[in-house]
């Protein structure tokens, strides 16, 4: 049995500096990964480029560590709640309580990446008799360690970090890191073992750390309670002496071999990526690395060569496979070394790698070993967990630790830019770093949860708007609504205009206080814009939707003739307040003496439109007024064209006047939102239009989406469109400038591809994304083709920052509301339909 007094080296702490017994200092840092999941190729190819100037600038001995880990319930709490002020957003507040105990369901994980890289010694290392007296790790005297020394220290890291260059963030650990540390490797897999340091403070800024003590059994043999035979099962039972009830079952793997013919990068050599999603056990991954640069490799490779031609004379006259044996051994000794001629920034890395898994019992830990052989033997490496050998590898992932001979038994050696291949320090998140969770990540096998900071992102400067795609019954409106009423909770406000004729937003709205809900069929408020807008501007606003829909050009004579009465010097002359006015003084201009024709055709054209549309011309109803928590539109019974239509000259010219009188309605209340929302009135503005085509097709709900794209961000409001086809829809601005992409089910070929596109997915890369898109996202395979409860609200998401993940969206945590946003308004569902199962 070993005990934790020979495997923890660390003597002393300074802040992220490590001080060893045997002398070594070394200087730990957070890694911050690099976005990987479905981005492109070339993308993929810059987070290579970024490991290839990593590896071959790193010191002999360094060590890359990825730690799995549980993350806090409450931290996951206190990022929902950044920036909030749940005094004065008490339904949020509701909605957090309530995700704590979903969250704990859901366990979520995550990987924290971190670097330990040797910087210098000290004269001398403690002594072997030191080593021994109880205690004497954690209170080793650090005063003979002078300020000089760190200082030297400290640039030899900032030296290296210079090197390495910026795309990985490197951080400065706590000192408290390295116990955080032992004591999950101690407890790896078990009940005790502690959750994720994944929030600043979590982690206290000690200049000591108390190390618990630890038996390592090596094959279990004290397993029930008395000695064993030696063990050939190679797992180490790691017991601490106060907590025996919860031990913890670790096995070490390291790779035996990998593929004769090489790693295709991408998609063939990120092995690592294989680790995640194993449910019951934690999986922690360490490589020590060690390089020589081209000049030696070149100078060895040429001792070698010329030992192969001795033994191949030697062996000139003998019959054997040896002589072909050695040819073969002479032609990749030629290969290697023209591969170092030709790239003269290349270096050799030796490098070990060891995964690392712990479960509570035996049982789970080998299951899990197994399962992880099976998957790897499919990218044709061999994974061996290596008898007697167990605890040496053990320690290899604990920083400090003086080399051992397990090290370099299991070692391999190849180029810098095939172990670049390899891409340790990447992640599969997506979504933002705090805000409201609206679903878990599907990608990572963590179940992370993903946070989209939609009022967060306005005040750091970033666009909030979204879009959404997918067919019929996949989820878009269910997330439209979902992320409408966070909005809400959050203390901001929305609109959203409502085409179902089952009024399902309608039906959301009766939980909401304050809501208000205006039918354009049976109006109860005016969307005159002569009304609505400040005089300033209400000409403008007023020629901007009126003339396409009286089917005039500004310059044409009745077009001109409208211009010239909109004007603020024509408003006022006329005394015009209203569209009723407008139509008034053109029938008195008409009858004026002398008139022009223009005047007749106009007042011939406002006549087909007066009696139609009381939104718009009766003086009678009051202003729309966008000063309600939750405003809903419905435009169920307005005829609007078709993104044909729209988008088709020939059909656009013989558009019915219904149709036009739906798309000037429709173009006023994106206006309206823009006009109230896009003013600094210190309240989060949200619009929300499920008919994307009419606000990104026609010239005005192009201007209504480019106006919130671009300027939402710096008067805190965004806009959120859903459409089936993307390709169609999301043009311009909303292809652009709108960041948060999602996509649901597509079962249509075309529309899938188009939906992939948009979202970001190189298909020539990746083409099998196509299928999972059309059968494995959410597939509708329950009775009577239903999608079972567990798989609904699955998507594709691209985020802020451009990483591309898979996601399942999970419902409000409060069963109130997650019952009010379901799509059938009277329908009976359980509340939190889109658990996790």
């Amino acid at each position: 049995m070993a005990f934790d007094r020979d495997l923890q080296p660390t003597a002393a702490i300074r802040g992220n500096l490590q001080f060893t017994h045997s002398g070594l200092v070394t200087a730990n840092y957070f890694v911050n990964p690099l976005g990987y999941g479905l981005r492109s190729a070339a993308d993929k190819f810059d987070v290579k480029s970024a490991h290839h100037a990593l590896i071959n600038n790193l010191p002999d001995g360094s060590l890359l560590l990825g730690v799995q880990a549980r993350l806090n319930t409450v931290d996951v709490l206190g990022k929902m709640v950044e920036g909030i002020d749940l005094d004065e957003c008490e339904d949020y507040a509701l909605e957090v309580v309530a995700s704590y105990e979903r969250v704990r369901a859901i366990i979520p994980q995550t990987r924290l990446y971190l670097l330990s890289v040797p910087v210098g010694t000290t004269a001398a290392g403690l002594s072997g008799l030191s080593r021994l007296w109880p205690g004497s790790q954690a209170a080793t005297d650090v005063s003979a360690i002078s300020r000089a020394d760190i200082a030297a220290y400290e640039a030899k890291a900032e030296e290296i970090l210079s090197r390495i260059g910026g795309d990985f963030e490197p951080t400065p650990v706590p000192a408290a890191l390295f116990q955080w540390l032992w004591e999950h490797y101690l407890s790896r897999g078990a009940a005790g073992d502690p959750v994720a340091p994944t929030r600043a403070g979590v982690l206290d800024d000690a200049t000591a750390a108390v190390f618990r003590s630890a038996a390592l059994d090596e094959g279990a043999q004290r397993d029930d309670g008395r000695r064993l035979r030696p063990s050939f099962v190679p797992v180490i039972k790691v017991v601490q002496p106060d907590y025996e009830f919860r031990p913890s079952y670790q096995a070490m793997l390291t790779p035996h071999s990998f593929p004769y013919s090489g790693m295709t990068f991408p998609g063939g050599s990120e092995f690592l990526n294989v680790l995640e999603g194993l449910a019951d056990v934690t999986i922690d991954w360490g490589i020590r690395v060690s390089t020589r640069p081209a000049e030696q490799v070149l100078k060895s490779n040429e001792t070698n060569l010329r030992r192969l031609g001795e033994q191949m004379d030697q062996r000139d006259q003998e019959v054997s496979f040896a002589q072909n044996t050695l040819l073969g051994k002479a032609q990749m000794l030629g290969e290697y070394n023209q591969h170092f001629e030709v790239n003269g920034g290349e270096s050799e890395v030796s490098f070990t790698t060891v995964i690392a898994i712990g479960g509570p019992s035996r049982e789970v830990t080998m299951d899990a070993v197994n399962t992880l052989k099976r998957r790897y033997k499919r990218f044709q490496i061999d994974l061996t967990a290596p008898l007697g050998a167990q605890v040496d590898l053990w320690s290899m992932l604990v920083p400090g630790s003086p080399s051992r001979r397990a090290f370099d038994d299991y070692a391999h050696i190849v180029p810098s830019d095939m172990w670049a291949g390899f891409v340790p320090f990447t992640t599969s998140q997506v979504g933002d770093d705090s805000g409201p969770v609206i679903g878990v990540n599907l990608m990572s096998g963590q179940y992370e949860p993903i946070h989209f900071g939609i009022m967060e992102a306005a005040l750091h400067d970033l666009s909030a708007s979204f879009a959404v795609t997918g067919e019929l019954g996949s989820g878009k409106s269910y997330l439209l609504k979902l992320i409408a009423v966070l909005v809400h909770d959050m203390g901001g406000q929305f609109l959203a205009i409502d085409r179902s004729q089952v009024g399902e937003w309608e039906h959301f709205a009766a939980s909401i206080d304050d809501a208000v809900v205006i039918d354009l069929a049976k109006p109860t408020v005016s969307l005159d814009p002569l009304r609505l807008f400040d005089p300033r501007i209400a000409g403008e606003r007023t020629l901007d939707s009126i003339l396409p829909l009286l089917d005039l050009s500004p310059t044409s004579g009745a077009g001109a003739a409208m211009s010239s009465l909109l004007t603020p010097k024509g408003i006022a002359a006329h005394g015009i307040r209203s569209l009723l006015d407008l139509f008034h003084v053109v029938l008195r201009l008409r009858d004026t003496p002398g008139a022009g024709d223009e005047h007749a055709d106009l007042a011939a054209r406002l006549g087909t439109v007066v009696e139609r549309v009381p939104v718009l011309f009766d003086p009678q109803l009051p202003p729309l007024r966008l000063d309600a928590a939750a405003t809903v539109i419905r435009s169920h019974n307005v005829a609007l064209p078709t993104a044909e239509e729209l988008t088709t000259p020939h059909l656009y010219n013989r558009l019915p006047l219904t149709k036009r009188l739906g798309t000037a309605l429709y173009e006023l209340v994106g206006v309206a939102a823009r006009e109230a929302f896009l003013n600094d009135n210190g309240r989060f503005g949200l619009l929300v239009g499920d008919e994307a085509h009419h606000f990104t097709q026609t010239q005005v709900g192009s201007s209504v989406t480019s106006d919130f794209s671009r300027d939402g961000r710096k008067h805190l409001a965004a806009i959120g469109l859903a459409s089936h086809d993307p390709a169609t829809d999301f043009q311009g601005a909303a292809h652009n400038l709108i960041p948060n992409r999602f996509v649901f089910r597509q079962r249509d070929e075309t529309l899938a591809r188009n939906s992939l596109e948009w979202l970001g997915v190189d298909l020539a890369q990746a083409p099998y994304l196509l299928q999972v898109l059309r059968e494995e996202t959410s597939p509708p395979i329950g009775p009577g083709r239903q999608v079972p409860e567990e798989r609904r609200g699955e998507m594709f998401m691209r985020d802020a920052l451009n990483r591309i993940g898979r996601g399942k969206v999970l419902g409000p945590a409060r069963p109130d509301r997650a019952a009010a946003i379901t799509s059938t308004p009277g329908a009976t569902r359980s509340g939190d339909r889109r658990m996790l199962s």
